[in-house]
């Protein structure tokens, strides 16, 4: 895969480029989300800020409607404690929500150009390695053929090979 953004190959689906940093999509639109990262973090900031708007008036409503009067009963006190509990998790994670949009903010923005990543891509971390130190190394079946002798074997004909 390549990057849309700066060319880049041998890229992965659903990460980040290697050498600009660009979220890279996979080829399948997302049902529900996006496809970038932020994309996901902005629909989770506002099904959170909408669920909790909807949980905190749904336990407003039913605690106006029924607090003390006779028609009241144990469930309705039940499930308007419910939605307030719902109201407060659904607060915590849009809380979490805007703490992770702003570590992306900040990581994106913290991010090295293109150009500068390309320098440090080609630069060379070490010198040329000097060789001439160390001995040549031989090889364990050089010169191995020089000392054998030929040897003696019959042939399937029952004949032996003469010596040469």
């Amino acid at each position: 895969m390549f990057c849309p953004n700066c060319g880049a190959a041998n890229q992965t689906a659903k990460a980040y480029c290697k050498r600009c940093g660009e979220w890279l999509p996979e080829f399948k639109r997302g049902v529900f989300g996006g496809d970038t990262p932020q994309q996901n973090v902005f629909t989770n900031l506002f099904m959170s800020a909408l669920s909790t708007v909807v949980a905190l008036f749904s336990a407003i409503a039913l605690y106006a409607t029924y607090l003390g009067t006779d028609e009241a009963k144990w469930s309705i006190y039940i499930a308007a404690a419910f939605c307030l509990c719902i109201a407060g998790w659904q607060a915590s994670s849009f809380v979490v929500g805007l703490k992770l949009r702003s570590r992306l903010n900040r990581a994106r923005e913290s991010v090295e150009p293109a150009s500068q990543l390309e320098e440090v891509r080609n630069a060379t971390a070490l010198p040329p390695a000097d060789m001439s130190i160390f001995a040549r190394a031989q090889s364990v079946t050089e010169n191995t053929t020089d000392l054998l002798q030929p040897v003696d074997r019959p042939q399937a004909n029952g004949s032996q090979r003469s010596k040469g």
